[in-house]
């Protein structure tokens, strides 16, 4: 089957004309993408939206942004080394470039130069995915422009004065901010602004670029603050009368609109309009703030009077167009599903990242959204028959059939003894011959109904997948992601007992078990699921894993270690399976396993996955399962999404989807209490052990 290309990165430039992005290549290297949205600039100025692709020369830590006169900024970083290599490449001329028909905003692909070192590697150019048009013999590209760069914690922003491609932020090494302006010919960064601290998003105040207001960390935590790129100056904004500011969330300088997560005085959130001036004022639409879920502000019209809302209940997500005058907020013709919290709003209408389960993230433009309509255009909507009507209520399922037959996913709740936890469900988990049960890393993390490459090739090859949000998921309120504060593995464990017992009574009998799917937290998790209950799973696959909460502490990096120590260790737990520590328990593992780790991780040591191969080459004896834990050379945290990943995915679905041998009638050996080698003719709970009590989880 023909696959829609995976794309991550995605950022619009300061007026939403163009758009770029990282895509991902057949063997899992990224290329650099390009669009022209609105057709203004040569040599597609009056066309439809055009795309291009560059050479697979990046990683996932590039950065790209396209500029306001066509360009495309790339920021390349060796991981470390505080050097950065700062490129900018401009439009191929038009004899270069194909034509492109059809609905899609995929064009033909012209290429970029390749780089070396921080340059990446010298690979052919790319050929066009079209013929060339008849005509003189095209000329090729013109190389980047280049500029290494010495600094910390560097990112690129849309924006800035005349004559700036964009703005370059800085965290220096004494936790102050540089904000420099990217300038061409030559490729340079100048007039250094420096404020005391760290801050977040800039959002520009007025139409010329030269003033911004962003959230500045302090001693008292962050504070709203102007920024003046003319004279390099800042001041604090002026505190409301009627509440405080919390953060900045979106500006809209023709309608000098600015919104932002405030409270009123009775420490509650909401969403308020600011009025600057000599005494702010805050404003609190009733409309605005009686959406049922998680409001995000993602891009403004360009008159600022219309704003596109990112509103999230658990796993789906829908879009609303906001009417700020009216305070009157409307769904968007587009289905639940997953909104990347980018998005641009120019002339030519509303561009979102959206993704389904079964659709990679693309860019999508939303119906009804330009500001002249052109109703015999076809490339304002990328392949509309495929997307469905928008369910009547925020947060009702949603698995009507698109045009070609395929569903998009339902969600699912499971109870539990506990309570009860949402699940993103694809293909029929009680008939399928294979459930995928898959745990997402974090822990601070949820699944959506987005899309993951991995659980649609599951899919793809007629597993069943349920992507569960345990307890410790984010998205679900604060006693849902602080329930594993200091008691990892310990109620989101339950949680992942109670659900294979669920799936496990609802499937056939002869069926076989589910399978295990974790990365990082979840490979963590889906290690001790194991080891709790070796005979209720079939197979169990993880990437990234670490063994316990102690041990990562003590081998990670500062980051990690600041994760942990914000949840707390806590004390041990008192049931039969005691310290959550995977090298202590590994003798229990009686399942098939394959663990993939890159060598280069950052994150979660390979360390760990080379102490778990010891400890169950320690184990031994007839009744161990075969097991490979494999360091993958040169790869990081996600191996899956970088160079060679693709023949990595390969081998773990045909792992997870193989089916193995009968071992449901197979003897458990009298030293595990916790499990039962009958357990599809057992409906008892103690058939997934005698861990029955979560003493951690508040009631």
């Amino acid at each position: 089957m023909t696959r829609r290309p995976e794309r991550i990165s995605f950022r619009f430039s300061a007026r939403s004309r163009f758009a770029a992005c990282l895509v991902a290549t057949a063997d899992g290297a990224l290329a650099p993408g390009w669009w022209d949205l609105d057709g203004t600039h040569p040599p597609y100025a009056g066309d439809p939206p055009r795309y291009r692709e560059g050479a697979p020369a990046e990683t996932t830590a590039t950065q790209v942004l396209p500029t306001e006169d066509g360009g495309l900024l790339r920021l390349r970083g060796a991981a470390g080394s505080g050097r950065h290599l700062l490129l900018l490449s401009r439009p191929a001329p038009a004899a270069a470039t194909a034509t492109a028909t059809g609905t899609s905003l995929a064009g033909p692909r012209v290429p970029y130069p390749a780089e070396l070192e921080l340059r990446g590697p010298s690979p052919a150019e790319f050929e066009l995915k079209d013929p060339p048009p008849a005509g003189p013999e095209p000329k090729a590209p013109a190389p980047p422009e280049e500029l290494i760069v010495e600094a910390r914690g560097l990112r690129l922003v849309p924006g800035g004065p005349p004559g700036t491609l964009a703005l370059a932020v800085e965290t220096t090494h004494d936790g102050r901010t540089r904000v420099r302006r990217v300038r061409a010919t030559p490729l340079r960064l100048s007039d250094p602004v420096i404020l005391p601290g760290r801050v977040t998003a800039l959002l520009p105040l007025d139409g010329t670029g030269r003033r911004y207001a962003t959230d500045l960390e302090g001693p008292d935590g962050y504070r709203p603050v102007s920024l003046d790129l003319r004279d390099g100056t800042w001041h604090a904004l002026p505190s409301p009368a009627n509440g405080r500011i919390h953060r900045l969330l979106l500006s809209a300088p023709a309608s000098g609109l600015l919104l932002t997560a405030s409270d009123p005085g009775d420490g509650r959130l909401r969403i308020a309009h600011a009025a600057l001036g000599d005494r702010t004022r805050l404003s609190f639409p009733d409309r605005l703030n009686s959406l049922n879920g998680a409001v995000l502000p993602l891009a403004a019209d360009p008159a600022g009077e219309r704003v596109a809302l990112r509103v999230t209940r658990g796993a789906r997500a829908r879009l609303f167009l906001y009417d700020v005058g009216a305070d009157r907020p409307r769904p968007a013709a587009l289905p639940p599903g997953a909104f990347h919290p980018v998005a641009g709003w120019s002339t030519g209408g509303l561009r979102v990242v959206y993704a389904t389960p079964d659709r990679p993230a693309d860019l999508v433009t939303v119906p009804d959204t330009a500001a002249h309509p052109d109703p015999t255009s076809t490339a304002a909507h990328p392949d509309p028959t495929s997307y469905d009507a928008p369910s009547s209520s925020l947060g009702a399922p949603s698995n009507t059939p698109d045009a070609d037959g395929t569903s998009h996913a339902a969600t699912e709740w499971f109870a539990t003894p506990s309570g009860r936890f949402e699940a993103v469900v694809l293909g029929d988990r009680r008939t399928a011959p294979t459930v995928v049960v898959a745990l997402h890393g974090g822990p601070e993390d949820h699944w959506t109904l987005g899309h993951d490459p991995v659980l649609a090739r599951l899919s793809d090859a007629g597993a069943a997948v349920v992507a569960p949000n345990q307890r410790g998921s984010t998205g679900y309120g604060r006693a849902h992601a602080e329930a594993i504060h200091g008691a990892w593995g310990v109620p989101d464990l339950a949680d992942i007992r109670s659900l294979v017992r669920t799936l496990t009574e609802q499937r056939p009998p002869d069926a076989e078990p589910p399978v295990l799917l974790g990365t990082s937290y979840g490979g963590f998790l889906a290690l001790l699921a194991v080891c709790a209950d070796p005979y209720a799973w079939a197979r169990c696959a993880v990437i990234a894993p670490f063994l316990s909460a102690r041990g990562l502490r003590e081998r990670s990096s500062p980051a990690v270690r600041a994760l942990i120590d914000r949840h707390g260790l806590g004390e041990p737990p008192d049931d039969d399976l005691g310290p959550r520590d995977v090298e202590r328990l590994a003798h229990r593992i009686r399942v098939p396993l394959l663990t993939l780790h890159g060598s280069d991780d950052p994150v979660v040591p390979v360390d760990e996955t080379r102490r778990l191969r010891q400890a169950l080459a320690r184990a031994g004896g007839p009744q161990r399962a075969p097991h490979d834990c494999l360091d993958i050379p040169g790869a990081g945290h996600h191996p899956l999404q970088e160079r060679g990943g693709a023949g990595l995915t390969d081998r773990l679905v045909s792992f997870l989807t193989a089916r193995a041998p009968d071992r449901r009638r197979a003897l458990a050996p009298p030293e595990l209490t916790v499990a039962d080698a009958a357990v599809r003719h057992r409906r008892s709970p103690a058939v997934f052990g005698h861990i029955t009590h979560d003493e951690r989880t508040p009631p």
